[in-house]
């Protein structure tokens, strides 16, 4: 039997590679044909079908919402606005089949530092596997950014896949899948702003200096983004340098820039009178009064010729004020402290001020008479002797003798080399013959006997006869045995 031989088809084998950047296409190859001899009547061999090779999944992407040469993003530098980035999706189409499960990633922030474009915070797209052709869509939401105060003109980055992986062959086709993205950086729009015033705060308490009120300085400046410094235009309705009345002035400024824009402030100027008035002219030292009788004296403020003023005259009429009563009778002998204040018209009264004032008499220099001496050499006398003690009478204010002070006349004597109980005596109780202090109209004199004790010691003794403290006389004796 004779056989012929007929072709054999041979199965096709493929393989399928991955690519991270660029699609991987599957290859096949053919084995070389067979003839098979068979024998004669025999019918012939039928090819066996050809497995159908499985379609790639082919990954495609656009980017959506700009980016493109046509329709660039528009971004403005970060330092003009805080909404300096863009949000842009970027939509990755799978087409036909997937038989195994795929990813691939994606950064999702791009930024600008000025120079260059930086990609990061990738985000993964996981593709299932599919078949019968479908087609899905994978949006990726990117977020361009411009880090840069500076930049200008246009730039462009591309967006590629990257990891793509696919559990087993064939791999999954990364074709058309770069997306570049085209950004024109917009510069900042040019808005003016209005000027800024810098008043200084409210000036309370400004103390007057007349009575016009008060001389006061300030300081208003104005500066503006687009035009600088304008200090020089601004314009106020009362000047640094002028004189604010008493009382609270409002001060109104207001400065324009070149664009037209006006900015006005204002603040308050407070000028007070809190300063007392003063005394111009008052007494120092004592007040000597001379007793107009008996029951001593009365004082005549307005006679002292005391003044008061106001500091600068701020708030006159200025007065004052004592503490004396009008017609109150001062005793002779007394020191009386008068205190005063003085006061402005609005009522700022000063701290009190004081003077003294002595009501006396008016005493005879004359001193003591015979048989007493005023001068060296002093009287002699002997101890147990009656001494006459004769003065001339002071007078009143009027000039009229002062002869009803017999009653508080005291008269004491002291040893000068010596010490005789204690420090001095009171004389009065060892008076002989006339017995106490009288005033002899006669002869004009008070007079006063001192009987002197022998037990006294001998020397020289002091003699004092005063009225309430007033010394009338005074003079030295010698006392011997």
């Amino acid at each position: 039997m004779r056989y012929t031989a007929v072709p054999a088809l041979a199965a096709l084998a493929f393989a399928a590679a991955c690519s991270s950047d660029s699609p991987t296409a599957a290859s096949s190859a053919s084995s070389p044909s067979r003839e098979v001899v068979i024998t004669e009547g025999a019918p012939a061999p039928v090819r066996a079908p050809q497995p159908k090779r499985p379609s790639l999944s082919v990954v495609t992407a656009q980017a959506s919402m700009g980016g493109a040469t046509t329709t660039p993003l528009s971004l403005t530098p970060q330092s003009c606005s805080v909404t300096a980035s863009q949000a842009i999706v970027v939509t990755y189409t799978v087409r036909n089949n997937q038989v195994n499960a795929a990813s691939f990633s994606v950064n999702t922030h791009w930024e600008f530092n000025g120079t260059a474009w930086t990609g990061s915070v990738p985000t993964t797209v996981n593709v299932p596997a599919q078949s019968g052709g479908t087609t899905t869509t994978y949006p990726v939401t990117v977020t361009v950014v411009n880090a840069s105060d500076m930049a200008t003109g246009t730039s462009s980055f591309l967006i590629a896949p990257f990891d793509v992986h696919t559990s087993g062959n064939p791999g999954l086709n990364v074709n058309n899948a770069d997306v570049t993205v085209n950004v024109a950086f917009n510069a900042c729009a040019v808005v003016n702003t209005a000027p800024t015033l810098v008043l200084p705060a409210d000036m309370d308490n400004v103390e007057a200096t007349s009575s016009a009120g008060a001389t006061v300085m300030f300081t208003v400046t104005a500066s503006d983004l687009q035009d600088g410094d304008l200090t020089s235009a601004v314009s106020c309705d009362h000047n640094s340098g002028d004189t604010f009345p008493l009382g609270t002035t409002t001060v109104t400024c207001e400065v324009t820039d070149g664009g037209g824009l006006k900015t006005t402030g204002s603040f308050h100027i407070t000028v007070v009178d809190t300063t007392p008035a003063f005394f111009t002219s008052f007494p120092t030292g004592t007040v000597n009064l001379i007793a107009a009788d008996i029951n001593g004296a009365t004082l005549d403020i307005a006679s002292l010729g005391i003044t008061v003023a106001d500091v600068g005259h701020v708030s006159e009429p200025s007065t004052f004020n004592c503490d004396y009563i009008a017609g109150t009778v001062l005793e002779i002998g007394s020191t009386t402290t008068v205190s005063c204040t003085a006061t402005d018209a609005r009522g700022n009264e000063s701290v009190p001020s004081t003077f003294d004032v002595f009501v006396g008499l008016n005493v005879n220099t004359t001193g003591f008479l015979t048989p007493l001496r005023m001068t060296a050499p002093f009287s002699t006398h002997k101890r147990g002797s009656t001494i006459p003690h004769k003065f001339l009478p002071p007078t009143y204010a009027d000039g009229t003798p002062a002869t009803d002070l017999a009653g508080d006349l005291r008269l004491v004597i002291n040893q000068l080399d010596g010490m005789v109980d204690g420090d001095a005596i009171e004389v009065n109780d060892y008076a002989a013959g006339s017995t106490a202090w009288r005033y002899d109209a006669d002869a004009g004199q008070y007079i006063f006997n001192l009987k002197t004790i022998t037990a006294w010691p001998t020397g020289t003794w002091q003699t004092t006869v005063s009225y309430k403290g007033i010394v009338l006389a005074t003079t030295s004796f010698n006392l011997k045995q």
